[in-house]
């Protein structure tokens, strides 16, 4: 117990010395130096920005007394954390990182939600005009815990918010063959704002999530009456998807906007049993994805026993109110090989589809499901 006790006091006494662990150098109205110490991650930003903060001093004719308690009032700040609701001891330091880590999250996953759009059991191959149509829900999970992390750097309660969310939650498909055409082609779309279904905005709160997605494909039959009824298809088709997610507070917000271009060609190789048809087949997708992330924080805000000086530090830039960053993948550089499979069931003109996908790269699974109309 003593010993413990001996480490706690112990980590107390250090925990100033590994926060404030740098110093800076400004100069004041009169052009002489005034070095201050500062947490390391805030003269991180200082050194990155310098000359912007620096003239935005000069500017404002800073005395080097104002300095210095623009300084000590950061620091006091940075001792008080925990009261303010952050939960950890670098809030910009960790936000960035939660977001960059969430965006990257997102440039692997979106390609596999697409994916799992407009799944069909059987090929319908030219010999006479079909048309179908209805709804295709798919789930392809994605952490935001990361998310999570970054909102609650800057002081944002999440209490209510998901720990992940399926990407994309329903679409809307049709599917047509035409005796002239030896192939079949579909398309697919789907729309979501949270902000525009009052019962989920008013359930979710402060968390937003917004999606677009469109589509289309086609398959051309290789094989038309194998051994059991077996069709052998080949096919392509091209997905877009955008959308955003976004937590915000009194004080603080974050927010990303993410978009996604895939094209795919894939082999599906089905069996008609009767009203059952079980299916198996292999893609590979090339993804141009990207997704960018902003943090919108007002520190004299969160700070409330530091006010006033805090806001000089916002205005001078020493401590940001505005951050952002992305990341992005190109078509060379997102080749996704994927196995799937499922079964489907028709019963008379209604054909309910259960799939799964496996993306070999990601090792992200995705589920979907659809129940739709043929005729």
């Amino acid at each position: 117990m003593k010993r413990r006790m001996f480490a706690a006091l112990l980590l107390t006494a250090l925990l100033p010395v590994c926060v404030f662990a740098e110093t800076v150098t400004f100069y004041d109205n009169t052009g002489a130096g005034v070095t201050v110490d500062l947490p390391s991650e805030v003269a991180a930003i200082v050194k990155d920005n310098q000359f912007e903060i620096q003239s935005r001093i000069l500017a404002d004719g800073a005395s080097a007394a104002l300095i210095q308690a623009v300084a000590g009032k950061i620091n006091e700040a940075y001792t008080r954390l925990g009261q303010y609701g952050i939960k950890t001891t670098q809030p910009v330091t960790d936000a960035e990182d939660g977001l960059n880590d969430l965006s990257e999250n997102l440039v692997r996953v979106v390609p596999d939600s697409q994916m799992q759009q407009n799944v069909w059991a059987k090929a319908w191959l030219g010999e006479a005009l079909h048309i179908g149509g209805g709804l295709n829900a798919g789930l392809s999970f994605i952490s935001i815990g990361s998310l999570i992390d970054a909102a609650e750097a800057l002081g944002v309660d999440t209490s209510n918010v998901p720990s992940s969310l399926p990407f994309p939650t329903l679409t809307a498909d049709i599917r047509a063959s035409f005796p002239f055409m030896p192939l079949d082609v579909g398309l697919t779309f789907s729309v979501l704002d949270t902000d525009k279904l009052s019962g989920l905005s008013h359930a979710l709160d402060n968390f937003g999530l917004g999606f677009y997605n469109m589509g289309f494909d086609f398959r051309y039959p290789l094989i038309r009456h194998g051994p059991l009824n077996s069709v052998l298809s080949l096919g392509g088709g091209f997905y877009y998807s955008k959308g955003d997610i976004s937590v915000s507070g009194k004080n603080a917000a974050v927010a990303m906007n993410y978009k996604a271009s895939t094209f795919k060609i894939n082999a599906q190789y089905s069996l008609d049993l009767a009203a059952v048809v079980p299916f198996v087949g292999a893609r590979v997708s090339f993804t141009q994805a990207s997704a960018d992330w902003k943090i919108d924080v007002d520190w004299d805000r969160i700070y409330t026993a530091e006010a006033g000086l805090v806001g000089l530090a916002q205005k001078w830039g020493v401590l940001p109110k505005k951050f952002s960053g992305s990341s992005s993948s190109g078509f060379t550089d997102s080749i996704r090989p994927q196995l799937y499979g499922g079964v489907g069931l028709e019963l008379f003109h209604v054909n309910l589809t259960a799939s799964g996908c496996f993306d070999i790269n990601s090792r992200v699974p995705s589920v979907a499901f659809s129940a739709r109309i043929c005729f």
